[in-house]
This record gives C-alpha cells, structure tokens and sequence, in this order.
C-alpha cells in the first residue's frame, strides 16, 4: 500500500489545479500518480463545498449579481444518446456574487432548467440577513424562482444582452457579443435602481473561473467525465477565490472583505480544512432585515404582517 501523500505534496497538487491546470498535467509537475491527484482532488473539492455550506450564512449583501456559466460533462448535449446518464451533457454553473465584496455567497451545479434554478434561489436565499437587489440575465426561469423565495422582501431586475445577431447561437460558440448596443434592463420586483442592473462583476467573475478551475476550460481535453468530479473541481476552485487568493480591485479576499474570515487563508489552511470538515445541514431562510445599502438615501418603510416583505416609499 503506497505511504499517504505529505501535506507539502497534497499543497502542491492543489495548487496545480486551482491555476487551471489538467489532473494529467498536475500528476506531471508534481510526479504523482494521475489516479493520486485525481482522488486527492475529489476529497479536497467536496470538503470544500462542505465548508463554503458552513461559512456561507448570514451574508448581508445588499447588490447581488447571478449568472450561469455554461459547461459539459462527458460530452456536448447535442451528442447525449437517450439511453445514457442524465448526468452528461450540460452542466451549468449557477452563481452569486456580491457586487461589493465580490464574494460567491452561493453556487449550484446542473442543468438550466426551473427545478435547478429554483434550487439555486433557495439556496441563494437561504444564505442571506438583509433585503438584496438582484440582478440576472434574461433567463426565463428567474422571475419565478426569485418571486417564490423572496416574496417580497427583494429589488429584482433584469439585465438582457441581445445575442441574436450573426453566426450560431449555441452556448458554446458564444465567445464575444456583437459591438453594437444591446443592453435592455428591465424591473421584475420592488424598486430597483437602474444604475445598479448590472451584471458585468459576476460576468467577470465567469471567465476568472474558465481560468482556474481547469474542467470548464474550451477547447480542450480538460472537461469533467463524471458530475461529482466536476461538482468538486467547482467547488474547489470557488473556496480558493473566496478564501485564498486576493482580489486585485478589495487588496485582500473577498471572504475578508465580507467578514466570512478574518485573514486570507493560504492553501495549507484551505487544504487541511477542507480534509476534515463534517457535513452539516444546509442554512433554513430566516427573515430578512431592511436595511440602507451604501450611497442610497434612508426612506420610511413598514413590514407587511405574513412575511409578505415591506411597504417603502420610493
């Protein structure tokens, strides 16, 4: 039985993989078994969702950015046989990112579809103290999901990009919009502010991640063969952002900036957290306080009885 890997090495592999790099490439660089890195980065990335299911509660984000970032397992979904797993094909990742700590309060891996998105806004909801507001693309399944969760303790908006002209419309042919303006915002719940319908962070956000996290690269070898290796390479790759490594515009990581951690971590911290971190219960919603999001001027407000959310002069 081959010795356990030392903690120096398991450091090393991890961040291998959190710069994008292949399991094949990292068993390459630090001369370890492809079949060691591969099961070392299966532990790792679910101790890591395990963890960001811990820290991630009670977040008071009052600007909140969601998209979903197009990926595959496997294979293309075009090329899914009926009689295969329904787990190969597309593999969307779902995310929210507070538009001033830049931190991913909540993620969800699956296809695009109502009952993944539903699951994504009650998780996303479920996570937070204060009244956010919202902004999505133009899918169809979030005015639905955002309405059934929040009630009407939320500011909803949509920002929708037109990507009708020219050439295929497939996700993964989608590489650069048209130059022309093509940019309609559009209020779905309560009030909210049209500078602030934006969804250009969290898109930042997505090609930060087809960078560092190696399975949702294009054009490359490197794609996910199974669901549950890919949950955990996403996993990982957002507790490093949110934890480890520091974002050029906050000076420090977005979990400093929004108070989930006292210090950046390094990845021996991450590492050795993620290894021995238990599973705990998801976070139950709890009731959503109002409060002034920075640079908006105070108003009256008054709660509505049944959790309904709030009367506001606007």
């Amino acid at each position: 039985m081959p010795a356990p890997l030392s903690l120096e090495t398991r450091i090393r592999v991890v961040s291998a993989l959190c710069e994008g790099n292949s399991i094949r490439a990292t068993a390459r660089m630090v001369e370890v078994d492809k079949e060691t890195v591969m099961a070392l980065a299966l532990r790792v990335g679910e101790g890591c969702a395990r963890l960001h299911n811990r820290m991630m509660r009670e977040i008071a984000a009052h600007v909140i950015q969601v998209d979903e970032q197009w990926s595959f397992v496997q294979k293309k979904q075009s090329r899914v046989q009926p009689d295969e797993p329904e787990e190969r094909g597309d593999a969307y990742l779902y995310v929210a990112l507070d538009a001033n700590t830049k931190l991913a309060i909540s993620f969800h891996v699956g296809k695009r579809d109502d009952v993944n998105t539903h699951r994504f806004i009650e998780d996303l909801r479920s996570r937070l103290s204060v009244v956010p507001h919202i902004t999505s693309d133009g899918w169809q399944s979030y005015p639905n999901a955002i309405g059934w969760n929040f009630k009407g303790s939320v500011d909803y908006g949509q920002c929708v990009k037109n990507f009708s002209r020219g050439g295929s419309q497939r996700p993964d042919y989608r590489y650069e919009p048209p130059r022309d303006p093509f940019i309609t915002k559009k209020p779905i719940f309560g009030a909210p502010r049209d500078e602030l319908l934006s969804t250009s962070y969290v898109e930042r956000f997505n090609l930060n991640t087809r960078h560092t996290v190696g399975r949702t690269r294009r054009l490359c070898l490197a794609f996910s063969k199974t669901l549950r290796g890919h949950c955990a390479a996403v996993a990982l790759g957002i507790c490093a952002y949110n934890l480890v490594k520091i974002h050029g515009a906050l000076g420090t990581t977005p979990a400093v900036a929004a108070r989930v951690a006292d210090h950046p971590w390094t990845l021996a911290e991450l590492v050795t957290a993620a290894l021995t971190e238990g599973e705990i219960a998801p976070p139950e919603p709890q009731p959503l306080k109002l409060q002034v999001r920075p640079g908006a001027e105070e108003r009256p407000a008054r709660e509505l009885p049944g959790g309904r959310g709030f009367l506001r002069l606007v």
